[in-house]
This record gives C-alpha cells, sequence and structure tokens, in this order.
C-alpha cells in the first residue's frame, strides 16, 4: 500500500521541491515577476492565458483543481495542475503533473533548461529516485523538451523541461515503467501561446538551452 501512495504523489514530487527557498533562488526578482492566475479547467483541458497554456490529459487520467502559489515580488510564483488515473490496488497510478515556475526569481545563470534540469536531477537523487541513462529530449506540443527519466523503487517518472522567457515549463509524468510514460506523454495535448508562454514551436530544431 506505501508503494501505491508513492505512486499517487509522484506527480507531486518535483512541484513540490521546486518551492522550496534554496540559495540559488532570489526572494526579490531580478525582473517583473509574471502576473499569473491558476486558470482552470474547462471539461478535459486546462486553460491558462497568463502563463499561455492549453492542456489536455490523456484520456485515463483527470484533472483536480489547479494551484497559484507563492507571493508576488517577494516569494517564487508557481502555477501547478496535476491529473491522476484510476486508483487501483497493487498497481501504480498514472500521473502527470504540469507547473511553470517563475525564472525572474533565478540568478541569470540558473535559468536555462540545461541548469533547471540539474535542480531536478539533485531533488530527484535527494528523494531516492535515479536517473535511467542520460537526458534526452522529448516532443510536447511541437516544442522540443529535455528530457529526463527516473526510477525508484516500482515507480518510473519522466521529467520534461524548457526554460523559456519568462518561466521553466516542467512535465511529470509517472507510472509503472518507461512504455507507461511514453503512452502518457504521447497522448497529452499541448497548445502554447509563442508569445505569452515564450516558447517557439520547434518540433524540428533543439531544445533551448
Amino acid at each position: 500500500m506505501r508503494k501505491v501512495i508513492v505512486a499517487f504523489l509522484i506527480g507531486l514530487a518535483v512541484v513540490a521541491t521546486s518551492q522550496e527557498r534554496k540559495p540559488e533562488i532570489v526572494l526579490r526578482p531580478s525582473g517583473p515577476p509574471p502576473h499569473w492566475d491558476k486558470g482552470e479547467v474547462e471539461g478535459r483541458t486546462y486553460k491558462n492565458a497568463s502563463v499561455g497554456i492549453e492542456l489536455t490529459p490523456p484520456p485515463e487520467l483527470e484533472f483536480g483543481a489547479p494551484e497559484l502559489n507563492g507571493d508576488p515580488g517577494t516569494l517564487p510564483s508557481l502555477v501547478t495542475i496535476t491529473a491522476v488515473g484510476e486508483f487501483k490496488l497493487l498497481v501504480v497510478r498514472k500521473v502527470m503533473a504540469f507547473y511553470a515556475d517563475a525564472l525572474a526569481y533565478y540568478p541569470s545563470t540558473r535559468r536555462s533548461t540545461d541548469a533547471y534540469m540539474l535542480r531536478i536531477v539533485r531533488s530527484q537523487r535527494s528523494d531516492g529516485y535515479e536517473p535511467v541513462e542520460g537526458p534526452t529530449s522529448g516532443n510536447l506540443g511541437g516544442v522540443v523538451f529535455a528530457r529526463q527519466d527516473f526510477k525508484k523503487d516500482v515507480v518510473y517518472e519522466s521529467v520534461f523541461v524548457r526554460a523559456c522567457d519568462p518561466q521553466a515549463l516542467v512535465f511529470i509524468f509517472g507510472g509503472a515503467d518507461q512504455e507507461t510514460v511514453n503512452k502518457l506523454s504521447a497522448a497529452t495535448e499541448l497548445k502554447l501561446d509563442p508569445k505569452t508562454s515564450g516558447c517557439i514551436s520547434n518540433a524540428a530544431g533543439s531544445v533551448q538551452k
């Protein structure tokens, strides 16, 4: 039962660690912080015009309520939402989580995709997750993301990261194995507004570093 509970929470693990006030986070932003709202779920689609995103989870997952954390101007801003699959006893629960993190709260040398992924790897290792091979790339909504897979006991997790201007966009897919998370990411529908999100569609290009 403990492993089932862990599987339910894996989509929240990276989100929680991103909210910790670590030394590298600047409590006073170096530039104007984004003016976000938490967005809303319409039907099966999460829409947030302030972040510039429309997100529909795989058919077998259902969204919970979105959240807006932080205190603009003093604490890092974070928009989060999680979708989970049906609970089945002794089966790893499927999870998809998304969060946007305001990069204005980080030093300029720590705002790249690579730097953000390194923070996630450190946080995951501290929670007992080990990277599976090296970082690769993945495509969501015509945008290339850096991808790193992790494993802990029966839980397999894949994290997609892209640092745009002014935010880092992070997607976490969790399940029993790589095949499961691959299917979850492939079935996820993502639309980004280039101007608001800061991410340009470039399915054939490379990850923005």
